[in-house]
């Protein structure tokens, strides 16, 4: 009888180093690490960012975002002081509206307590100034001529 043939054995095969998968695998985490957030940042695309967020000059923010057109916004001393100018009654077209003047305040984070004392400020009280991390602000309000409100960065 004769028996089945048998298959010589095979070579040992090689084992590979696993060594390039692992370089490659570090290489790829590293560069997810870094590329990621900067492709996945939207801070840029949607409009002036609050002081908050710190990349952007926040006094530049609060015009691009609620005067566009400087009418009634103003920057001096190296963009270190904001000045705005409000509409009152007696020239609603000259000066920036109350929702544009609401709009600088929430855009420079104006805590809510200073910024109702200085929409309750009155010309009696003449010109006042309050803070907050950061800034300095003085203002004036008259009914006639607005809230008038100069914001220094420290």
């Amino acid at each position: 009888m004769t028996q089945p043939r048998q298959t010589p054995p095979q070579p040992h095969a090689r084992k590979r180093s696993p060594l390039p998968w692992i370089v490659l695998s570090v290489l790829l985490v590293a560069a997810g690490i870094i590329l990621v957030p900067k492709l996945l940042d939207t801070n840029g695309a949607n409009g002036p960012q609050t002081v908050s967020d710190g990349e952007q000059d926040p006094l530049l923010a609060a015009i691009a975002k609620c005067d566009p057109v400087k009418r009634s916004t103003k920057l001096e001393k190296s963009n270190r002081v904001l000045i705005v100018d409000g509409a009152g009654e007696k020239t609603p077209g000259d000066g920036l509206s109350e929702s544009s003047m609401t709009c600088v305040l929430d855009a420079l984070q104006v805590p809510g307590a200073l910024s109702s004392r200085m929409y309750s400020t009155v010309r009696a009280d003449g010109q006042l100034q309050g803070d907050w991390p950061g800034f300095v602000a003085t203002w004036t309000n008259d009914k006639a001529k607005g809230l008038d409100l100069t914001v220094t960065r420290d």
